[in-house]
């Protein structure tokens, strides 16, 4: 698991024998309890994969735009660790319910059958196939997408001629339909204007969903008066913005208008994300081909035709935003925001001539409206609970203990008057600069510190190795050291396997290196510590960590409420002693 740091995956294929020999991972994961199984990412050569997805399976679903989203986040899968082995793949994951992952809610009687059905019917025919191709070339990178309901890939690299045909079919859609070139110049800027306009009034109103409840919760118990809130608020904004365009552009100026935009962006993703180029080059295929096409055409009809672009531009925009809510949650609202931006970008010129005034107001009164509805909602639910871990903290040098209760949201009732929660920040690690709050004072667990033992030490030309053995007293699940970044620490050996030691750069562990030994229980554990100083150092803190909570924590544990749930690394118990080594 992520948690324990993939030692699963990163133990198979650095260490076992039989990783040299594997040409090709099939990878199914999941992030939740439903939804349907979707390519999340590749290798660079796929064309191989998808052309065998997209022959073999009978629904294939995905955009390689999640590529592109995968590349910009912190956290790592198994599949991570298949890329940094340099070993081909593809990588397929569900994301509904997100809620539910790593929580106790994260099981067989809330997963979705018909889930588990799709990544079967995508896992089983492409191993078949995979597994009888001798020759295996991969072939070229290629970016796909669903387009209502059917597959659609192509080269990468040829992208650049997509976008050089919609130039062309743009450029003599413009000289034979002769648009005022400044009033075109000006839609530019005002549809600009539409995409940020209804960004605006979208972000704005999920700050005042924020300022309202004091928090925002990425996967609410309802989440239909959120979903509203969306749509009102960004048509709102969007409204506005195009009732503004209109006064300075008239509607064929619109037209070429945002569809040049529609280029420019779609160039600056294929620079820049070249694997979310398509969800953008093919509407603006489509819409550009309809101007060339209308060019041609009487003018009354043209309009009528152009109405098919707002069909061809409706899976790239309004398409995703399920799709993003139900994988990065209310907490990243704002993602699917662009889309929606870009779609009423697309819509504009088909309001030439109507009042929007008071569409506008009525989509700010359900904007209200549905922020009054979530203020009247519960955040939380037994389907949907306020993930709360309890953590308990023992520094057995000074005999002082502390309970927390670690969540992103404000604790709720019952558990938040349980215990004296302390709401201003304190440090509760020594060895971090962190400050921790919704913290209490605790008494000690009565249980013994975890031990450490020099077993050898060998100084040599500045440097010098320390052979120490850990062990757990109490049985603890892990051990682990704690050592500050002046210690020089290069690397550690366990049993026959050295590691490189790399410092922390982020988070409570900033500045240090860490080290942690994972299912240790009363085994001792010897490793070698070599450090290119000959200093001893002062400021090492051994720690070890059980899920098993003592006696003072137990009032916590029993007052969490069904609305209420532990998650990724759960409960824990970490007893800490400061050392010289």
């Amino acid at each position: 698991a992520e948690e324990m740091g993939l030692i699963g995956a990163e133990g198979f294929f650095n260490q076992h024998p039989l990783a040299k020999k594997i040409k090709l991972v099939l990878d199914f994961e999941g992030s939740g309890t439903t939804g349907q199984s979707m390519v999340l990412r590749t290798t660079d050569a796929n064309e191989l994969l998808m052309n065998t997805l997209a022959s073999q399976t009978a629904s294939p679903f995905g955009v390689s735009f999640a590529n592109e989203i995968f590349k910009r986040m912190p956290n790592d899968t198994d599949f991570s660790v298949v890329q940094r082995a340099g070993i081909s793949g593809i990588d397929f994951a569900f994301a509904g319910e997100r809620n539910h992952y790593h929580t106790p809610n994260d099981n067989t009687e809330n997963l979705d059958l018909a889930t588990i059905q799709h990544h079967g019917e995508n896992m089983l025919p492409l191993a078949r196939e995979l597994a009888s191709n001798k020759s295996l070339n991969l072939g070229e990178h290629v970016v796909y997408a669903n387009f209502y309901g059917q597959w659609l890939q192509w080269v990468s690299d040829h992208g650049i001629y997509l976008v050089l045909a919609c130039a062309l079919a743009l450029l003599i859609a413009l000289r034979r339909m002769k648009p005022a070139i400044k009033e075109v110049l000006i839609g530019i800027s005002t549809s600009i204007g539409i995409l940020f306009g209804t960004i605006a009034v979208g972000l704005g109103a999920f700050q005042l969903v924020a300022l309202v409840l004091g928090t925002t919760v990425s996967w609410p118990a309802n989440d239909f008066p959120h979903r509203t809130a969306l749509i009102f608020s960004t048509i709102a904004g969007g409204l506005t913005m195009i009732a503004l365009a209109n006064k300075f552009s008239n509607q064929a100026a619109m037209m070429f208008a945002g569809w040049l935009l529609w280029l420019i962006i779609s160039v600056a993703s294929l620079m820049y994300l070249p694997d979310a180029a398509n969800i953008f080059l093919a509407p603006t295929v489509i819409a550009s081909m309809l101007l060339l096409v209308m060019s041609f055409l009487p003018e009354p009809w043209r309009p009528w035709l152009f109405v098919l672009a707002l069909i061809g531009v409706l899976p790239s925009t309004l398409g995703v935003i399920h799709l993003l809510e139900q994988s990065q949650g209310y907490k990243l609202i704002v993602a699917t925001m662009p889309f929606i931006g870009l779609y009423m970008i697309a819509f504009a010129p088909f309001t030439a001539g109507v009042r929007l005034r008071n569409f506008a107001l009525l989509a700010y009164l359900g904007s209200f409206a549905s922020i009054a509805m979530i203020a009247l909602t519960p955040l939380y639910s037994q389907e949907r609970p306020q993930h709360v871990n309890i953590l308990y903290y023992e520094d057995m040098n000074n005999q002082v203990a502390y309970n927390q209760l670690a969540s992103s949201n404000p604790i709720v009732e019952p558990l938040a008057s349980v215990k004296k929660l302390h709401l201003e920040e304190k440090k509760l690690l020594p060895f971090s600069n962190v400050q921790q709050k919704n913290w209490t004072d605790s008494s000690v667990s009565g249980w013994p510190a975890p031990e450490l033992a020099v077993c050898e030490e060998l100084v040599t030309d500045g440097a010098r190795a320390v052979a120490v053995t850990l062990s757990s007293v109490r049985g603890a699940d892990a051990i682990g050291l704690v050592i500050p970044i002046e210690a020089k620490l290069r690397q550690f050996q366990l049993g026959s396997q050295t590691y490189d030691a790399t410092p922390i750069n982020s988070g409570a562990l900033k500045g240090h290196y860490f080290i942690k030994l994972i299912g240790v229980y009363h085994q001792p554990v010897t490793l070698t510590l070599e450090f290119d100083t000959i200093t001893p150092i002062d400021n090492v803190y051994l720690i070890d960590f059980s899920t098993e909570l003592p006696a003072d924590s137990q009032s916590l544990f029993q007052h969490r409420a069904v609305n209420m749930s532990p998650v990724h690394g759960g409960d824990q118990a970490q007893l800490f002693s400061k050392i010289r080594l």
